[in-house]
């Protein structure tokens, strides 16, 4: 747990959000845990999705816990996503290698309601639906199949 509240700190304070380890933690987990929702209108939602690439934190796997913990927080690969009006470029990490991304491509995407429609390439089929738990000006969090991914802003890739 402390390896989690070391890389969730840094990850939160990273971006203006100073906070205690504990604080960080907390703020994650409500996020999470489905206690704390932002939702913004319809209106804002790309603004913020598009505001810059966000980088994968932390997650629960909802389909192990009815009622989490913050116990059962982890520590995520930081995969890479940018949303932009051209589409959603995507770099996941390589499991061989954690310092290096294995695979890249771009995708499109649109809203349904509060669900994020990821489009294939040329965007005529549906990819995956994540939904939407959290948005703000610094944090993002979806709902990815079992897994809620909580997402923070890093620096742009090439």
């Amino acid at each position: 747990m402390l390896r989690i509240a070391i890389f969730i700190l840094i990850g939160l304070s990273a971006f203006g959000q100073e906070m205690t380890g504990d604080e960080a933690i907390a703020k994650v987990y409500r996020v999470l845990s489905l206690q704390e929702k932002s939702i913004p209108q319809e209106a804002k939602r790309d603004t913020l999705l598009r505001g810059g690439p966000w980088e994968a934190l932390a997650y629960i796997d909802a389909s192990r816990t009815f009622q989490p913990t913050e116990e059962d927080l982890n520590e995520a690969v930081p995969d890479y996503y940018r949303f932009s009006a051209q589409g959603l470029l995507f770099k996941l990490i390589n499991p061989e290698d954690h310092n290096q991304y294995g695979y890249e491509g771009q995708l499109q995407y649109r809203w349904e309601g509060k669900t994020l429609v990821v489009l294939s390439k040329d965007g005529k089929t549906v990819k995956d639906r994540w939904e939407l738990l959290y948005l703000d000006a610094n944090y993002l969090a979806l709902k990815m199949g079992d897994l809620r991914v909580f997402f923070t802003h890093t620096r742009p890739q090439e």
